[in-house]
């Protein structure tokens, strides 16, 4: 069994160059190269008032480019219409019609898709070349959220990495473009850096990931379980953010409990948490009770069931059988802080994905 490890210690740190106590501007540009298994993506989606969905990436090499050494730049766009239909496109590069900064926030441009931020405003264009696209801007209602460093490690010296960074609640408005017509929107949306050496099916089991806005607070959770080649480890990141002031109140020390009650999904054939409930008690006193139960399932992917069979047997090997979901869901956080003696109770709607990545194994925590 290998190691696997939220980077949390002080070396961590002074290693990698991050200041434990802010987030800072630099964190937003390119932490990775373009050496082979190498990848990074900085997502945007959006919920707006007239009832439509966005979903945007930026990633510099193409997902299924990872092992090569050159930048294979690429943005995917993906509008749910108000009545439900899905519009999307993918757009390609060369790495010569390209730029990711380094450094300076957010800085991308890709042909003519740009996205420029600086952890407190966004913009993003993604160019209507096939009538989908987007212009929007993002502005931040709390302030970013980190876990630790951010960086989960696998492997006896950390040399595997898969990460986390995210802006989780921002004012959004803008301009969607699909059906031949200019969609004038505002809503709220989300924002996250993530960055990686490893595919990700070698590294987890699966992962619980989302955000809840209530009229109190924001809620950050993604609850990553490694596979068994790393013991089926628990690698959560989990905080609470105040949205009258906009700060992190609370970031789990590491310290929980989760519950689920499982229900069967009859088209992929294998139990997924109907219910989850976690309860954080860190060191310090807080706690947060979190729990949350999905209404409607949004999108299933059974990626192994239809496979190709020699993707099948690379699968099979890795002992992964790869499916996807992704809710509507409701859910209530109960905040206890002693400091101050007050505990709060908030509700709230929530959309949340869950990965199962691995085969059904006991061990694993669903």
């Amino acid at each position: 069994m290998f190691h696997a490890r939220l980077m949390d210690q002080s070396e961590d740190y002074k290693k990698l160059g991050i200041n434990p106590n802010k987030v800072e501007l630099w964190e937003e540009g390119r932490r990775d190269t373009s050496a082979p298994g190498n990848n990074e993506v900085w997502y945007f989606d959006a919920t707006m008032q007239d009832g439509s969905k966005v979903i945007v990436g930026f990633r510099p090499k193409d997902p299924s480019k990872m092992n090569t050494d050159i930048d294979s730049p690429n943005v995917n766009i993906m509008i749910t219409s108000p009545d439900g239909r899905e519009i999307g496109d993918f757009h390609y590069f060369t790495a010569e019609e390209s730029h990711t900064g380094e450094g300076h926030g957010c800085d991308l441009k890709y042909g003519l898709d740009t996205a420029k931020g600086n952890l407190k405003q966004y913009d993003i264009h993604v160019e209507p070349i096939n009538g989908v696209g987007a212009d929007l801007h993002y502005e931040a209602l709390v302030e970013p959220f980190r876990q630790e460093t951010g960086i989960v490690a696998f492997g006896e010296h950390d040399e595997f990495h898969h990460t986390d960074l995210s802006v989780p609640k921002n004012r959004v408005t803008g301009t969607l473009y699909y059906d031949r017509a200019e969609h004038k929107v505002q809503g709220l949306g989300y924002h996250d850096h993530q960055w990686m050496n490893a595919n990700p099916m070698a590294l987890y089991h699966h992962w619980l990931w989302g955000r809840m806005y209530t009229d109190q607070y924001t809620v950050y959770i993604y609850d990553f379980v490694a596979n068994e080649k790393y013991g089926f480890k628990p690698l959560i990141m989990f905080g609470l953010l105040d949205n009258e002031t906009g700060k992190v109140i609370f970031k789990t020390d590491g310290h929980f409990t989760r519950e689920t009650k499982l229900e069967k999904q009859v088209k992929i054939g294998r139990e997924f948490p109907k219910t989850s409930r976690y309860l954080f008690k860190n060191k310090n006193g807080k706690e947060v009770d979190f729990s949350v139960t999905w209404a409607d399932e949004i999108e299933t992917r059974d990626m192994y069931t239809n496979a190709p069979e020699a993707m099948k047997k690379q699968l099979d090997a890795m002992n992964a059988a790869p499916a996807y979901m992704r809710y509507y869901a409701k859910g209530t956080v109960i905040f206890t802080d002693p400091s101050n003696q007050s505990k709060n109770t908030s509700a709230g709607d929530m959309i949340y994905e869950y990965a199962y990545l691995g085969k059904p194994d006991e061990r694993a925590h669903v």
